[in-house]
């Protein structure tokens, strides 16, 4: 009953083989659109493999495995139902080259808020850093060594005395869990944008070298909402 009232069903098996053997490298892109879309799997573990494997008058059904793999399975519609298989494979080719141009433009534009390099880390405020990263590496030298007899650390424990020393560290060992724990909240889960894992652990190191710098520098990139927001909405758009 459903095939009388859909033109494409009876048809499916046919288009899944022309799909699959006549344009193999679009069926894999809009498979990886959808999972890069829906953060389905990590950019770690890539698609390698994808097959239609039902098609009808209002979408197509896809599955595929990644390299370790995995299973995983995308739904696609048409941008609106169509009544012959030369609409259902033009819808199909059509679908395939947006997903190819929105995957290709999101590799290569960054991030809104991105900073453009490593320079951005490194302020016109460097030596007061690297003064006080010294001072703070002294008091933890004094807090593991309190017997040294080093002049500059033993004059450290003299005049500000061991008690001050072991405050400041302790707050020093709260304040940089406090930062590396909160970069990972805001990048792993209040980001629209999907991090890797690589580039969560690079920030927390930046954050844990130049501090409340870092954070700040962090926000814009988690804090996009609007703009990603649209983006995923216009290119959701494939999908509804």
């Amino acid at each position: 009953m459903a095939h009388l009232q859909d033109p494409i069903a009876p048809h499916s098996d046919s288009l899944c083989q022309i799909f699959n053997q006549e344009h193999p490298a679009t069926v894999l892109t809009l498979l990886r659109y959808v999972a890069r879309n829906r953060a389905t799997i990590s950019t770690d573990d890539p698609i390698l493999s994808a097959k239609v494997v039902e098609v009808n008058q209002y979408g197509l059904t896809i599955d595929g495995r990644t390299a370790q793999g995995k299973h995983i399975q995308g739904t696609i519609s048409f941008p609106g139902p169509v009544h012959s298989l030369t609409l259902a494979t033009e819808s199909f080719l059509k679908l395939g080259k947006q997903a190819k141009e929105s995957l290709s433009s999101r590799e290569s534009r960054k991030i809104p808020g991105q900073p453009p390099g490593l320079g951005v880390y490194w302020p016109h405020w460097t030596p007061f850093l690297i003064a006080l990263a010294v001072s703070v590496s002294s008091f933890f030298f004094v807090y593991f060594f309190p017997n040294v007899s080093i002049q500059p650390f033993k004059w450290i424990k003299d005049t500000f005395g061991l008690e001050t020393v072991t405050t400041c560290v302790h707050f020093a060992v709260f304040l940089h869990s406090f930062q590396l724990v909160t970069a990972w909240y805001l990048m792993k889960d209040v980001a629209k944008c999907s991090f890797s894992v690589k580039q969560v652990l690079i920030w927390s190191v930046c954050v844990q070298f130049f501090g409340i710098g870092s954070m700040l520098k962090l926000l814009p990139i988690v804090y996009n909402s609007a703009y990603v927001s649209q983006e995923l909405e216009e290119e959701n758009s494939l999908e509804a």
